[in-house]
C-alpha cells in the first residue's frame, strides 16, 4: 500500500469530519479547504486557538482549530499509543476514514519487527466496512460524508472495486492489507478474518470468465484450506465452514461442466461440500 512519504517528527491527524483549513487563524478567515477525520497533516506551529499546517494531499497550507486535531508524535515510541487509539477507532462505525489515517500514520514510525497482522487486519476490516456503507442507500448528507472518507482512503492506497449485481451497485475492498496479514506474524483468528474476506462471494466479478472464475475458486478453496483452525472459537470455525461449503459447492458445478476432469474428481468436490456442512456446529 502507498503511504504518504514524510520524514516528519510530528503530525496533526484530523479527527473531525468537516474541520475547516483556514487561510488566518480566525474563524472568519476564508476557507481554503474541508478536512475529513483521518487527514494527517504536517504541523508546523500554533497560533492562539489554531494550529498551522500543511495537507500535502490537496497541496494547501493554512490553519485548523487545534480541538479539530490530534497532534501525533512520528517515534517508535510514540507507536504504541497510536496502535492503541487504532484499537478503539478499528470497531466505530461512521469512523472509518479515521482509523485508516490512524493506521497510515502508525505504519510510518513503527519499527518492522512490531508490525504485525493486527494493523492490517484493523486496517482490511475497517475499508471493508466503508465498502459495505458504499453500498447501501445514504441520505445526501451521509453520502457527503461517505465520499469524503473513500477520497481520503484512496489518498492511502486503498483500493475499491465495484460491481453491478442484479442492478444494483456492489463496491468492495480489493483486500490488499488482509492479504499481508498472511504474510507478516499474525494470530489464527486474524488470519481466520483475513481468509473470510479474501473469499467473500459477493465480492467476485460477475462477468469473469468460466476459467478464470475456476482458477479464482480454486485459489478460495487452498486460502479456506490454509487457515489453522485448532484454536478458532466455535462461531469463527462454523464461518469458515460455510464458506468452504459454498467454495467447494462452486467447484462441483464447474468441475461437471468442463469435459477434462473426471467425474471422480467432481464426487470429491461435492464430498467437500457436503462434509464442510456437516462439520457445522449447530448449537453456535
Amino acid at each position: 500500500m502507498s503511504m504518504i512519504a514524510s520524514a516528519l517528527l510530528s503530525i496533526a491527524i484530523v479527527t473531525q469530519d468537516g474541520s475547516a483549513l483556514r487561510a488566518a487563524p480566525r474563524d472568519a478567515a476564508p476557507t481554503q479547504a474541508v478536512l475529513t477525520a483521518g487527514d494527517n497533516l504536517e504541523l508546523r506551529g500554533q497560533r492562539g486557538d489554531y494550529v498551522q499546517v500543511y495537507d500535502h494531499r490537496r497541496e494547501r497550507a493554512g490553519y485548523v482549530r487545534a480541538t479539530q486535531v490530534r497532534h501525533q508524535a512520528l517515534t517508535p515510541e510514540a507507536a504504541p499509543e497510536l496502535l492503541a487509539v487504532l484499537r478503539f477507532v478499528r470497531d466505530t462505525p461512521g469512523q472509518e476514514g479515521l482509523g485508516i489515517g490512524l493506521a497510515a500514520a502508525y505504519l510510518k514510525p513503527a519499527a518492522p519487527s512490531a508490525i504485525n497482522g493486527e494493523v492490517f487486519e484493523a486496517l482490511g476490516s475497517m475499508a471493508e466496512r466503508l465498502a459495505r456503507r458504499a453500498s447501501t442507500t445514504q441520505t445526501p448528507k451521509a453520502a457527503a460524508n461517505l465520499a469524503a472518507q473513500l477520497e481520503l482512503a484512496a489518498s492511502y492506497g486503498v483500493k475499491m472495486l465495484s460491481f453491478e449485481h442484479d442492478g444494483q451497485m456492489q463496491m468492495c475492498y480489493d483486500g490488499e492489507a488482509f492479504g499481508r496479514v498472511l504474510n507478516v506474524p499474525a494470530t489464527d483468528e486474524q488470519k481466520a478474518l483475513a481468509v473470510l474476506a479474501l473469499t467473500r462471494h459477493d465480492c467476485i466479478n460477475p462477468d469473469l470468465p468460466p476459467h478464470e472464475r475456476f482458477m479464482l475458486d480454486n485459489w478460495r478453496a487452498e486460502l479456506l484450506d490454509s487457515v489453522p483452525t485448532t484454536h478458532l472459537p466455535e462461531v469463527m470455525k462454523n464461518r469458515l465452514r460455510m464458506r468452504q461449503a459454498g467454495v467447494w459447492a462452486g467447484l462441483a458445478y464447474q468441475r461437471a461442466r468442463r469435459p477434462d476432469l473426471s467425474a471422480a474428481s467432481v464426487q470429491a468436490a461435492g464430498s467437500r461440500a457436503l462434509n464442510a456442512l456437516a462439520a457445522i456446529n449447530k448449537a453456535e
